[in-house]
């Protein structure tokens, strides 16, 4: 059984790829309402059908609060933002301009995963005076709730974790791995993923003594400084293994072999394709630093 979350924190499957515990969206209710990564732009529908199911307002939202700007967590945004007139976007300051024009994300979306571009939807642009960027750790106003947010790269450069000051509870995206099923697995996907970047942000995550993780893939995790811990373990491991592979193996033959060798992760909406993209975006990790 999932953990549950936190008090006035509604977590919604958003349907990201067709499944329904792969992709989870968060209501955070106050004074103002704010959503914490939309899922795809697929996604639109099914988060105005919940909150018509549970007699909510869509209009009550003032905030979208992105982790980052990868199309399954972003791609809702536009539909959201052409819905509702007032809503205000929160991203990593690197981040704002794709928002803006995401030509060139859409375009790096389909390089990056070939056949499957169509599943990840679209993002539509967004005005860039309903955009607020964030750089270093900022406080975000909901009326009666506050969060802080704090940039955490390495899983990608313009990565922001949320953390909300009533509960304790931190909204982790992608940079403390995937939770599925109660297993976590390593998060890696190209063009930018970065170790030691992502190693540090695990840090500063625990220094922010969540309460509770939430992750975007999937949902409320106990014992948070555990799970860091064990998290940190299980990348630098897997980092590890590609890096000796690589000695050995050309870049299919590679992805044929981890696999092989992984297959105990599939399931729960993690799918091979998204394992081999994991595995290729270690392998130009470790192009770029050498190795």
């Amino acid at each position: 059984m999932r953990e549950p979350s936190p008090p006035d924190i509604n977590l919604i499957p958003n349907g990201a790829f067709g499944q329904e515990d792969y992709g989870a969206t968060y209501l955070i209710e106050g004074e103002e309402f704010a959503l914490v990564d939309p899922g795809t732009s697929d996604s639109v529908p099914r988060l105005l059908d919940w909150f018509k199911e549970n007699s909510l307002s869509p209009s009550r939202l003032s905030s979208i609060l992105l982790t980052h700007i990868h199309l399954d967590h972003v791609g809702a945004t536009g539909g959201l933002v052409d819905e509702l007139s007032d809503l205000k976007v929160y991203v990593h300051d690197r981040g704002a301009p794709h928002l803006v024009d995401p030509s060139d994300l859409l375009a790096s979306v389909k390089d990056v995963t070939g056949t499957r571009f169509s599943e990840y939807g679209t993002l539509k642009p967004i005005p860039e005076d309903r955009v607020v960027s964030l750089d270093e750790r900022s406080t975000i106003n909901l009326g009666s709730r506050e969060l802080v947010a704090l940039p955490t790269p390495g899983h990608a450069p313009h990565h922001v974790a949320y953390k909300d000051l009533a509960t304790g509870a931190v909204f982790t995206g992608d940079s403390a791995g995937l939770y599925l099923g109660e297993e976590l697995i390593p998060t890696t996907t190209p063009p930018s993923f970065d170790l030691e970047k992502s190693l540090a942000s695990l840090r500063k995550i625990a220094k922010l003594s969540p309460s509770v993780l939430l992750y975007s893939h999937f949902g409320p995790g106990p014992e948070p400084i555990k799970l860091l811990d064990e998290y940190e373990l299980i990348l630098r491991e897997w980092v590890e293994l590609i890096s000796d592979l690589n000695r050995s193996y050309e870049e299919e033959e590679l992805v044929n072999e981890v696999l092989n060798r992984k297959r105990d992760w599939l399931g729960n909406g993690f799918t091979e394709e998204e394992l081999a993209m994991n595995v290729r975006g270690v392998q130009r990790y470790l192009s770029w630093k050498g190795n």
